[in-house]
């Protein structure tokens, strides 16, 4: 890439994130989309691209893809458990309750048992 390309990626970027803090992310994310169909791999774009974008599933997915690029950045991994931190939350109490079921009918049929044996045991001569 030549010094002129770099250079005009740049420009673009800045204009990008210059229209998400303006509040006019649709030109922004369209700046972007034409960015990292350029370079896939451009991880500035996929930053701002979480910023831009409108749901967290969508931050998520462009956080994932500028920790595909570089494993080592640090705003991108904090991002991503920020968001999804409560995903993982309710994933655990699910957990918790899974055992708790699984406890407690387990807990159910051993005691159905043991009712069965004392029972048969009772009435036998």
């Amino acid at each position: 890439m030549t010094d002129a390309e770099s250079d005009s990626r740049i420009d673009r970027l800045l204009d990008a994130i210059d229209f998400i803090k303006a509040d006019q992310r649709e030109e922004g994310r369209r700046l972007l989309r034409q960015l990292i169909g350029e370079d896939n791999d451009f991880e500035a774009a996929w930053l701002w691209m979480s910023v831009a974008v409108e749901s967290l599933d969508q931050a998520a997915l462009c956080l994932d893809n500028a920790l595909r690029i570089n494993p080592e950045n640090v705003e991108a991994a904090g991002a991503l458990h920020r968001i999804r931190q409560p995903e993982m939350l309710v994933q655990k109490r699910r957990l918790r309750a899974r055992f708790y079921r699984d406890f407690s009918l387990a807990s159910m049929w051993i005691l159905v048992v043991l009712l069965l044996f004392t029972m048969l045991y009772a009435y036998m001569p």
